[in-house]
């Protein structure tokens, strides 16, 4: 008897990247702004198939970038599709790399849709006596059907698709679908087939002829004389129709079908992903419903590293003696929780030497776990070692360690590495720098993940319930592989031209940000509550002027019913579409405000609605409770041009320039006998365009200080500076910024509300009067081209690989991140040197007075007012004189008694 193989399960990637991206109803994104809608919902197909089938064999296919053998036969072919949008675009390589991780074969190749690459795998797997399942909704896969060993599942509808399946949806069996389709044609895909005829008349005529060439070599039997016309005139549309649809199954790939056998998944690189993604729950799925396998804990037996559990007095001092007599100490500390301002120790890693690592028991809370050390005698101990500047310390992400440690009565002196912030400025586009991956990557190691000791989701526990052994080895693990990374990750960086980077701006940031944290920042929680009650009455405001203008209520957060009132009832213009219609986003709204006063009351309601749920009701909560202040977390290692985030609150989203935003900031106060200090650099990141630029117009405007955007104006509209209006201003602003962010005039042109001729014109204006900018941004896309990374003025580099893309947008869009990264990038630098050179004189004046914020380009303070006459000018002298560029640096300053007095 022959043995039942098992199936190859085939699944057509763009098409479920596409559902997944428009079927959503609404936009999904990272913590960091990463769209991620697509992410989720491909997720939510493949966990389906993984779950419900458990494939031994499996195949993800993608389309290749650039054209394929249908445009060599038919130019025009998909000449009518949309370009991929952005938001999509920036997706695929994030699905991508899940798809790796979750240990899933996949193909891609160039030349051949992903259709002709499953035609091709149908073949090689017959030809074994393997079965396949396509898994797909697309009609056009339908002609591959075969049963009973070629079968079409679409997991999101959970339809099946056999012979019978396919003709009582099209009409017509597999083999007769790539007739139907020629006949049909496809506007999507601008495949003409024949004008006028539609599915029914295509199924009529292949149900009565049999085939497309019985069609055209009987087409006078063709009963109804208006149909017989269309189709012998079409006769040549058609065959060609014919060969656009028809599946090949001749593509260059191996012929093996075990080759498609699905591996473990990678359960650490995939937590690291979809937790930058804010999507953790999905790992819990995976380890519950998948069975994924995790390496297994490093222990001494598996490796050379001596481990030791100090649980006396004696051991813990003798092991002090040792580290004292070394030049580097790396320390890791285990706590009972994420945020290092509401964090108790549980116990302290150390490792001093390679192999060496020891770890201290303090807080583990089961029982029979024998003798741990009481915390007020580690930290005693460990005092004099890690307040003084040697031996030198190091970790990963040793900003947390600096302020659990302070809030312990602790100041970490002598930070000289950290591993976290070398991976990031070797490769600021990962999106994890978590110490498993840069321990895989850079020791060739695995490296046991904080699930696997701790569980993860609703089987995590507290790292004080995990018993002293298993916390040991993972805590040990920790300290002694970052001190390992430390020679390698200096050398990389060295070898990169980074060294200086790291060691003059990066690691004495860690610090700043530290106390920056640790003090935060007060909030009126009184002002904030009657704030609260006040955008909820705008937001009835609003909606009872949505409702008197569409006729009666309805949901208005319900893009549906939105969308039934906005085009359905009141017939507004449909600006842009999704597959499930018209969007209603809020870019779209604010369009359509210029057309209809309805738009305008939603566009109101939304955003009073996103303020008060992200600040106004929210920042109560995050009062710490001993320190009455919000304490928000700035992350180093996060965006990609090396501009600081914050987190939990992320206060760098406070609109500045609103009513509302201002409203919010009055809430945030200083305390008694202080006053904030709001200093903010002036146009920054145009002054660094002219810098880099030389350009002669720019660095005469900048060095006269003269209004930027009306000497632009002036310039492009050949007027003089005092003829210049308020609209010609607002155009030569967005432009002056626009040409910074790589906007073309499709960009231009929405945001100024004209044509795209008449922005090309505008953009062409400028070039012409401003030749400088034109060359250096030619210039800095070769360079970022030929090296492969776009640089700042400090050195950092951002690798761009979409330069070298073979699809147009993609390539489009690696061109815009070099012009931006070098720009903006700088102007992060700046800052930076700027924070650190305040920090540097606060700290020797011992001032009262601190520095609480840092919003991009703005830097606020509190400041104790018998200092303010000296803080006022060391600011802005350290501000303005941080870097001599071609052009003046300018700060602008304000002060009061809260945030919104204090903006300049």
């Amino acid at each position: 008897m022959t043995e039942k193989k098992s199936p190859l399960f085939l699944i057509d990637a763009s098409s479920y990247m596409y559902r997944a991206f428009y079927g959503m109803g609404r936009r999904l994104t990272a913590p960091d702004g990463t769209p991620t809608q697509a992410v989720f919902g491909f997720h939510q197909m493949l966990h389906k198939v993984l779950k419900e089938k458990q494939p031994e064999l499996i195949c993800v296919v993608y389309d290749p970038p650039g054209p394929t053998f249908r445009h060599d036969i038919y130019p025009e072919y998909k000449a009518t599709r949309d370009r991929m949008p952005e938001d999509l675009v920036v997706q695929v390589p994030i699905i991508k790399k899940m798809v790796e991780l979750l240990g899933i074969p996949s193909l891609e190749i160039p030349g051949y849709e992903a259709d002709d690459v499953m035609a091709t795998l149908v073949r090689h797997a017959l030809r074994e006596g393997c079965p396949v399942v396509i898994v797909s909704g697309d009609k056009d896969l339908h002609q591959l059907v075969n049963e009973p060993l070629v079968l079409q599942w679409d997991p999101q509808k959970d339809e099946l698709y056999t012979a019978e399946a396919v003709r009582q949806k099209l009409g017509v069996l597999p083999n007769q679908v790539q007739d139907l389709l020629a006949l049909m044609g496809d506007s999507t895909d601008n495949i003409p087939g024949v004008p006028g005829v539609g599915k029914k008349t295509a199924e009529d005529l292949i149900r009565l002829f049999g085939s497309l060439d019985e069609v055209l070599r009987r087409v006078d039997e063709i009963p109804k004389a208006s149909l017989r016309k269309k189709v012998e005139e079409a006769k040549e549309a058609a065959l060609l129709s014919r060969e656009l649809v028809r599946l090949r199954d001749d593509a260059p790939l191996e012929t093996p079908v075990a080759r498609y056998r699905r591996r473990p998944a990678n359960v650490h690189a995939l937590q690291e992903l979809y937790e930058k993604l804010g999507l953790r729950r999905f790992l819990t799925d995976l380890t519950k419903d998948l069975s994924v396998q995790t390496p297994a804990l490093p222990t001494e037996a598996s490796g050379l590293r001596q481990d030791r559990i100090l649980r006396d007095e004696a051991a813990f001092e003798e092991t002090l003696k040792e580290i004292q007599r070394e030049n580097v100490l790396s320390i890791d500390l285990e706590t009972t929780s994420q945020d290092a301002m509401q964090a108790d120790i549980v116990g302290v890693a150390l490792s001093w030497r390679d192999q060496e690592a020891a770890y201290v028991p303090i807080g583990h809370e089961m029982e029979n776990q024998g003798p741990q050390l009481p915390l007020s005698v580690v930290l005693d101990r460990l005092r004099p070692i890690l307040e003084a500047e040697t031996p030198k310390k190091v970790g990963q992400n040793i900003k947390y360690e600096w302020v659990v440690l302070k809030r312990h009565g602790i100041e970490l002196r002598g930070i000289d590495f950290d591993t976290m912030v070398a991976s990031y400025l070797l490769d600021p586009g990962n999106p994890s720098h978590r110490l498993e991956r840069i321990v895989a990557e850079h020791l060739g190691e695995p490296k046991a993940a904080y699930a696997d000791v701790a569980g993860f989701g609703a089987k995590e526990i507290p790292f004080s319930r995990v018993p002293i052994e298993k916390a040991a080895a993972y805590a040990c693990s920790d300290a002694e592989t970052t001190l390992r990374l430390v020679p390698i990750l200096r050398k990389k960086l060295d070898d990169a031209g980074l060294l200086n980077l790291m060691d003059s701006l990066e690691r004495p940031l860690i610090e700043v940000l530290a106390r920056m944290e640790l003090r935060g920042v007060r909030v009126d929680t009184e002002k904030l509550k009657v704030l609260s009650r006040s955008f909820e009455e705008g937001m009835l405001k609003e909606e009872q002027a949505i409702y008197e203008i569409a006729g009666g209520p309805f949901n208005i957060q319900s893009p549906v019913q939105l969308r039934d009132i906005l085009f359905g009832k009141l017939q507004l213009p449909v600006i842009k579409k999704t597959k499930t219609g018209p969007s209603t986003d809020m870019s779209v709204l604010e369009e359509l405000a210029a057309h209809h006063p309805i738009a305008e009351h939603i566009v109101a309601y939304r955003s009073l609605a996103k303020l008060k749920n992200t600040y106004v009701d929210a920042l109560p909560s995050m009062v710490h409770p001993r320190t009455g202040r919000i304490h928000t977390s700035y992350n180093q290692t996060v965006t990609a041009t090396g501009r600081l985030s914050s987190s939990e609150p992320n206060l760098q989203n406070i609109p500045v320039r609103t009513e509302e935003g201002r409203r919010i900031r009055e809430a945030f106060v200083a305390d008694p006998g202080h006053v904030l200090l709001a200093a903010d650099y002036s146009q920054i990141e145009l002054r660094i365009f002219a810098h880099y630029s030389g350009d002669e117009r720019l660095l005469a405007a900048f060095e006269a200080g003269d209004d930027i955007h009306r000497r632009t104006a002036a310039e492009m509209f050949g007027v003089t500076p005092q003829e210049v209006t308020p609209e010609m201003r607002r155009h030569a602003k967005t432009i002056n910024f626009g040409i910074i962010y790589g906007m073309g005039p499709y960009g231009l042109a929405k945001q100024l509300k004209i044509s795209q001729t008449s922005a090309k014109a505008a953009i062409d204006r400028y070039f012409e009067r401003y030749q400088g900018v034109k060359r250096w941004i030619e210039q800095v896309i070769a360079e970022a081209d030929k090296r492969g990374y776009a640089e700042t003025l400090l050195g950092r580099r951002r690798f761009i690989p979409e330069l070298k893309s073979r699809n147009r947008t993609v390539r489009q869009q690696g061109e815009r991140l070099a012009v931006n990264t070098t720009i903006q990038g700088s102007a992060a630098d700046v800052i930076k040197k700027a924070m650190i050179d305040i920090h540097g004189e606060m700290q020797a004046r011992r001032c009262r007075s601190a520095m609480l914020l840092q919003v991009h380009d703005e830097l606020v303070f509190e400041v104790a007012e018998e200092e303010l006459d000296w803080i006022q000018k060391m600011v802005k002298d350290r501000m303005e004189g941080v870097l001599s560029l071609r052009v003046p640096l300018v700060v602008d300053m304000g002060w009061g008694k809260n945030w919104a007095e204090a903006h300049p």
